[in-house]
């Protein structure tokens, strides 16, 4: 009797050991319509339980097996043959479960990232009632019908340690789908996919506003100058028994992004409707003026969503169309009157502070005003501004009540909306050493965006990106570099071509610039010159495609040519290809002028106009004046009355020109001085 029942529990723990959920997964990566670099070992991955076999096989002849390790992770190289004009399948599976890959073709993959130069997509950027358009967008846009151009989008995440798996999926390219791809990207795989006739797949992992510093790995970061203690800073930020952590973890949150930029109004919690209500019972809120709203923002650098009420008495009404002016904010802002909502702006950009709504939504006697602020950096609050009130006929009927009634609901921190459980609750405060949950924090971004699609092979990277380091240009000489060797690294090939595209000129960089003496933006396009000392990148020069009013500068096309002709010379054979613009080379002064010598002009230099531009000469002095210039085949003699011994020579000096100056082939020149 004991030998039958413990061959019973044998046979049973033996029929649970083959009978385990085998949890097979992949990385996001791997989906249908998915490209695979050709002729290569292409990684395939993903996670298992522990031991679990994996199995993967191809339509197109491959077939390779391993096992999850330990931690649950698998992986295995598969060899890709050549671009072949089919449409191939791959099935991944184990013991009990089976995947299936469809629409799967070989081409050439390249990454593209940066920040919003990058991100801006075929549809523009619209915030607003601001709309910032590709050229010639509606026509590209109508006529996208390449389905073998594929785009993979990593959706943001901000890490502070590698992360395994992004989210996405592979977008076939249809004039439908085509709205939503980074332009600059776009026009990149379409120029290498219509040279070459093989399919181009598109991994775009970028995010706007974001510096240099949030892409580089921590190892490489560390190595620079006022970074060094990133790995400590990454530990205080996630070590769960700080005040500030068990804070954050004991709360709520609404991410920002589900409020800030979405087409329709969204509500923090549904007891924030009865704010609205002309009859809400506002008593615990707490009592406050204008200036009190601002004061509270302002406590503790207080960044979060905050409502304020009050009531007017209205004696009478006339029936007509009323204009509701809030005034001066820095804060995003949701108006209501009487539970109605009259005006919103919930998007970045300029928009009028000016509503119109009809009378019959006020009433006499009591009527309430209630205001969503959102307050996401610098001063919050609103303004102290007498326009604020109600207009008929561009005449002030009724003004506003300084006295407010104020509730702060949410506290922005972690990069998100943590809901506040009291009025008035006392928020935890991170520690100064603390890196914070943002975009803008070293390596954040590396780790959330770049890591988890490493092992996937390609032929290299496209990068646009700058602004947000403009006024750090020496130490963006480092800072970029990293970025390039840190993903050579993470790739495991040394020789990945990465191609930049030039910072391009923006009127508004004079208003940013904390002294008049530096000309900030013009410094980092020379830290991008610069970096083409490193072996396989490459610039593409935009000194003639910036805007005065715009930093996303609207032709996208250029920029995504020129990256191409980068790669068409470099990584595809095209050896007579002239894929850059003139870039300073040398300067020989002789008999008070200045003969500037170019790379990338053997066929000579050309200016469609009577007189070259921006040209600037100086002596020791380090005064510069505007020069005179003569094209002399691939240089140019450059010169001044003012300046009878020269010392230094620039061209392009400033946030905002429009070059003149290109080789015979149509490239404009870069901007550069011949001395610091």
């Amino acid at each position: 009797m004991c030998k039958k029942i413990l061959f019973t529990l044998t046979l049973f723990i033996v029929g649970c050991r083959f009978n385990t959920n085998s949890d097979l997964s992949l990385n996001k990566l791997f989906s249908n319509h998915m490209v695979l670099q050709q002729d290569t070992m292409a990684n395939f991955w993903g996670k298992a339980r522990e031991g679990s076999e994996i199995i993967v096989s191809t339509s197109w002849g491959e077939k390779k097996s391993t096992f999850a390790d330990k931690y649950g992770n698998w992986i295995t190289p598969v060899q890709t043959p050549k671009f072949d004009n089919k449409s191939h399948n791959v099935t991944i599976r184990s013991s009990d479960k089976s995947i299936q890959l469809k629409d799967v073709v070989f081409g050439e993959v390249w990454l593209a990232s940066g920040q919003s130069n990058m991100e801006m997509p075929m549809k523009g950027f619209k915030y607003g009632r601001v709309h910032e358009l590709i050229e010639g967008s509606n026509q590209e846009i109508s006529n996208a019908n390449f389905p073998n151009i594929r785009m993979f989008t990593v959706e943001r995440i901000i890490s502070y340690s590698p992360v395994d798996n992004v989210q996405g999926q592979w977008v076939v390219c249809t004039p439908k789908s085509v709205g939503d791809f980074s332009a600059v990207a776009y026009f990149f795989g379409k120029k290498i996919h219509q040279e070459l006739n093989v399919p181009v797949g598109l991994i775009h992992s970028s995010w706007g506003g974001s510096p240099a510093e949030s892409w580089v790995r921590t190892d490489f970061i560390e190595k620079i100058k006022g970074f060094e203690n990133t790995s400590e800073r990454l530990q205080i930020a996630m070590d769960p028994n700080t005040d500030y952590n068990r804070w954050v973890a004991n709360h709520s949150f609404v991410k920002r992004n589900d409020l800030i930029g979405v087409d329709e109004f969204k509500w923090v919690e549904e007891k924030n409707k009865g704010f609205i209500e002309n009859n809400f019972n506002d008593d615990s809120w707490i009592e406050t003026n204008t200036q009190g709203v601002i004061k509270a923002f302002e406590k503790d650098d207080f960044n979060g969503i905050g409502w304020i009420r009050q009531q007017l008495t209205i004696d009478e009404i006339t029936e007509s169309e009323l204009v509701f002016d809030i005034g001066e904010t820095n804060d995003l802002y949701t108006i209501f009157i009487n539970g109605k909502m009259i005006g919103r702006k919930e998007n970045w950009g300029v928009a009028s502070t000016k509503y119109k709504f009809k009378s019959d939504i006020l009433k006499k006697g009591e009527n309430s005003i209630s205001i969503r602020l959102i307050d996401v950096w610098g001063k919050g609050g609103l303004d102290p501004d007498p326009s604020r009130g109600i207009y008929f006929e561009n005449k002030k009927i009724i003004s506003l009540n300084d006295s407010w009634k104020l509730n702060m609901i949410c506290y922005q921190t972690a990069g998100d909306f943590y809901i506040l459980k009291t009025i008035g609750e006392k928020i935890a405060i991170p520690s100064p050493d603390r890196m914070p949950h943002q975009s803008n924090s070293p390596t954040t971004l590396y780790n959330g965006m770049i890591a988890p699609v490493s092992k996937y092979n390609l032929k290299g990277f496209i990068w646009y990106q700058g602004e947000s380091n403009q006024r750090r240009a020496e130490e963006y000489k480092t800072l970029f570099p990293a970025v390039i060797d840190s993903w050579r690294t993470q790739w495991a090939n040394e020789n990945l071509s990465f191609y930049y595209a030039q910072i391009a000129p923006f009127g508004g960089y004079d208003n940013r610039n904390e002294s008049s003496d530096r000309i900030t933006s013009a410094e980092l396009r020379e830290s991008q010159m610069l970096t083409m000392n490193k072996s396989n990148v490459g610039m593409a020069i935009t000194t003639d495609l910036g805007d005065p009013k715009s930093i996303h500068p609207p032709k996208k096309k250029e920029v995504g040519d020129r990256l191409a002709l980068w790669a068409l010379n470099k990584d595809y054979n095209f050896k007579d290809l002239v894929h850059s613009g003139p870039i300073y080379k040398s300067v020989d002064f002789k008999k008070g002028k200045a003969l500037v010598s170019f790379d990338y002009a053997d066929s000579g230099l050309y200016c469609p106009d009577d007189k070259i531009e921006h040209f600037e000469i100086a002596g020791r002095d380090k005064k510069y004046y505007p020069a005179e210039s003569k094209i002399i085949g691939n240089k140019v003699m450059v010169w001044s009355s003012e300046v009878k011994k020269p010392y230094s020579v620039r061209l392009g000096w400033k946030n905002y020109f429009e070059i003149n100056l290109f080789n015979k082939e149509g490239l404009p020149a870069s901007s550069f001085r011949s001395k610091e």
